[in-house]
């Protein structure tokens, strides 16, 4: 099997930008507003980026916290971003995560109206995913996709892939907090 690029903070922004616009968000003038190494045990970074997203008429200032890290992302990595929405002048906020996000995460990205994406092996999605073959991958595959993590109707934790023009369950998200309008 393939090894998978490394995650470095320019592939990281790449990556948003790119399947933000699959899901259907127009992405703009992304800016770094912050970049830090992340202490142990995560072993890794958080690269924090300004951006414009919009949609049909929809426009928000968005701060979106890249977190390559090795273990679970907990609730304090949703808390912190708060304060960063105030100081990049930003109305929405997105996690993207390398690792998971740990149950009360979740429930904090909810309760705060963030959203929670998490990178994934797309070959392992496309194996589970029931589009082919096991171990058979077409060409235009990327190394990573992206998936929404939230709540279901039933409370638990669920991931959705995010497919082309689905934009709407990012946006779903913001509303937590009122922050589509």
């Amino acid at each position: 099997m393939a090894e998978l690029p490394d995650v470095t903070p320019e592939y990281f922004e790449i990556l948003v930008v790119r399947e933000l616009r699959k899901a259907g968000l127009e992405v703009t003038e992304p800016r770094v507003h912050r970049r830090t190494e992340l202490p142990e045990p995560e072993r890794g970074f958080l690269l924090e980026l300004s951006v414009w997203l919009r949609r049909n008429g929809w426009q928000k200032r968005g701060l979106i916290a890249c977190r390559r890290q090795v273990g679970a992302v907990g609730a304090e990595a949703i808390a912190t971003l708060a304060p960063h929405l105030a100081e990049a002048h930003a109305d929405v906020g997105l996690v993207f995560a390398t690792a998971g996000f740990a149950p009360e995460a979740v429930a904090a990205g909810e309760e705060r109206g963030i959203a929670l994406l998490q990178l994934v092996d797309a070959r392992g999605a496309f194996d589970t995913g029931g589009w082919g073959t096991p171990g058979h991958y077409p060409p235009w595959l990327p190394a990573y996709l992206v998936q929404l993590v939230d709540r279901g109707p039933g409370g638990q934790a669920r991931a959705r892939l995010l497919e082309a023009g689905q934009a709407n369950i990012i946006l779903e998200r913001f509303r937590a907090e009122g922050g589509v309008s």
